[in-house]
């Protein structure tokens, strides 16, 4: 936690200040930014406020696709005055109060990042290795809360080369060092600072490919051991998803963009002229398109996230945890959709598999989860926010439920225009109309869908989109000449062999980390024994559980014929729940040719099959 010596919490003092000084209309803010990798971990920055309120909210922004809590990090922490006296309130866990002079203010901390794997580490996480580092800014920087476009500076000192996209002083829209610089200058506003992150260090290799005239940038920060793989494949890959997505919306909407991909790191965000991807370079040894879906999804976020939005989530930089927004399922759900869209029309179809096998396996997944079917996308969505739990028993997944609705509104649309008009002009109008301007509704969503197809889709939007009502493929796919089967078989292994019923999970109580039930579903063998989300879990299969990892251990246990002992918490007493462990049935999807489609649906289905 927090050092707090030097904070002081609201007294007369305090109040006696605030009154101190007039508000002044345009707040700066000036960074002085010192790394150097090869002495420490550790991050000093400097942050002077010019012209501010003489009571400033500074804070650390809270990002919309995550809540590190990263401020947990920050060490002394403390303001001055120039040649005035100052002081620093707490506000919030992540919102402090300077209180100064007529505006005038320095503030001085370190960022001390928590000690981290560097092979198996969140992309997102700021890491300072000797042989260089990646920072995420909105991790970084602290920024007046109620000025996130103010103008900022920051001189930024480290002996090795520096990738950043962000305005230098010569006005280039990235900083580039092949050699390191002792000291960089860039300037911007506070929202740009805190949605460009940095990649620096001696290792980094580049490749760069324009699009209509806009420069792109690959940077690869491998590990010092890192795996040699097929550069040629890998930057050809990228370009060409890259020109795919692109290609969707006519042109690129930013003035450059980075694609920084880190060695060792799991994961990516997205960001408004940049991504940062963890690609371990040993999976690109053995294929070097291994991550392309990933990549194509966050690329594609661009879009459809960043500019075009849900209602709700126009602010990305905030100090305030992320609000409701029950547009999820498409910005996340459809740009799934266009992942798999975008590789294959490149040139790289997902796991080199057909489009018809691809989305039984999609349906397979949704039936396999009973929460697709009893919370609508629009309330997955809305609580995507919201504790783990949230939902009770039925946990349903916004993103599956999303993928799905474009591929329903793709073949409507198609079949609607007779092939004229597809799922991309769907996207087209959306972002024509709502992008940058204001977030998007369902009701916007469905009359925009309606328009494109020229036919009425509101009951559709109220099934599918409001309710939690299954789509119909059956009467979706025949347009392709394609049909469609839905059964149930034996769960079993790789050998043939019935697997035992391992659908339950636990997760931590925000509060106080303690361990709780999750239910994957509410019919297998431990909902029907009476375990329910949300119970606290004491032991598992005679293993105390305080951590994922014991659980973990303990579940992989579990065979079938197994009595497995659960210990849980009700109603303030510690209980014993013994469960039967049997097989469990899962759902079959079967998508096949009809041998009776004619040579339009024929026709039809090839170019669906090519993702056109």
């Amino acid at each position: 936690m927090l050092p707090r010596p030097m904070i002081l919490r609201s007294s007369p003092s305090v109040l006696a200040l605030l009154a101190i000084g007039a508000c002044t209309p345009a707040p700066a803010l000036f960074y002085d930014v010192g790394i150097d990798p090869r002495t420490s971990s550790n991050i000093q920055v400097n942050m002077q406020i010019e012209h501010g309120p003489a009571s400033a909210r500074v804070a650390m922004a809270i990002n919309p696709e995550y809540n590190d809590r990263y401020w947990r990090y920050i060490r002394d922490l403390k303001a001055n005055g120039f040649d005035k006296r100052a002081i620093l309130a707490i506000d919030k866990d992540n919102i402090w109060r300077v209180i100064s002079h007529a505006g005038w203010a320095q503030v001085n901390y370190r960022i001390e990042p928590a000690a981290e794997s560097p092979t198996n580490r969140p992309v997102w996480h700021t890491v300072i290795r000797p042989d260089g580092g990646s920072i995420n800014t909105v991790d970084t920087f602290l920024y007046l809360a109620d000025y996130p476009r103010a103008p900022v500076r920051i001189r930024f000192s480290t002996p090795v080369p520096l990738v950043w996209d962000l305005a230098n002083e010569s006005g280039n829209r990235i900083a580039i060092g092949m050699n390191g610089l002792a000291e960089q200058n860039f300037q911007t506003d506070a929202e740009t600072l805190l949605d460009s992150p940095i990649l620096f260090g001696n290792s980094i290799r580049f490749w760069r490919f324009a699009i209509g005239g806009v420069p792109h940038t690959i940077a690869y920060w491998p590990l010092p051991n890192a795996t040699p793989f097929d550069t040629v494949a890998f930057v050809d890959a990228i370009e060409k998803v890259a020109r795919e997505a692109v290609a969707v919306f006519g042109k690129p909407p930013y003035p450059h963009y980075s694609f920084l991909i880190e060695d060792g790191a799991w994961g990516a965000l997205e960001h408004k002229n940049s991504v940062t991807i963890g690609m371990q370079s040993r999976d690109l040894a053995n294929d070097p398109h291994r991550y392309l879906p990933q990549l194509a999804h966050e690329f594609f976020h661009t879009w459809n996230l960043i500019r075009l939005y849900p209602e709700g989530r126009g602010q990305r930089l905030s100090a305030d945890p992320t609000p409701h927004t029950k547009g999820l399922w498409l910005s996340e759900g459809v740009t799934m959709y266009y992942a798999e869209a975008l590789t294959r029309r490149a040139g790289f179809p997902e796991r080199n598999t057909a489009r018809k096998d691809l989305l039984a396996e999609e349906l397979e997944s949704y039936y396999r989860t009973p929460g697709n079917l009893h919370i609508s996308p629009e309330m997955a969505s809305a609580r995507a926010v919201d504790s783990t739990g949230i939902n009770g028993d039925y946990q349903p997944n916004y993103y599956a439920q999303g993928r799905l609705i474009g591929t329903a509104l793709d073949l409507i649309i198609r079949d609607s225009t007779n092939g004229a008009k597809g799922l991309d002009d769907f996207m087209r109008a959306m972002y024509d109309h709502f992008a940058l301007k204001r977030g998007f509704t369902t009701d916007d969503v469905a009359r925009t869908a309606s328009d494109v197809c020229g036919c009425n889709l509101r009951r559709f939007f109220d099934d599918h989109v409001r309710n939690a009502r299954a789509i119909d493929f059956s009467a979706l796919l025949p347009t392709l000449g394609l049909r469609i089967q839905i059964d149930s078989v034996a769960a079993v292994d790789s050998s043939g062999g019935p697997l035992p019923d391992t659908r339950i999970w636990a997760y931590p109580r925000r509060s106080d980390g303690r361990m709780r039930v999750w239910l994957q579903d509410p019919s297998s063998v431990w909902g029907r024994a009476g375990l329910h989300t949300g119970q606290d879990l004491v032991a598992f299969n005679g293993v105390q559980v305080d951590s994922f990892p014991d659980f973990r251990r303990a579940i992989r246990a579990v065979r079938i014929g197994s009595d497995v002992p659960v210990d849980i918490v009700k109603d303030g007493k510690q209980q014993r729940i013994t469960v039967r462990v049997t097989g469990y049935l899962r759902p079959r999807v079967t998508i096949s040719e009809d041998p009776a489609a004619s040579p339009a649906q024929i026709e039809r289905r090839k170019r669906w099959e090519l993702a056109r």
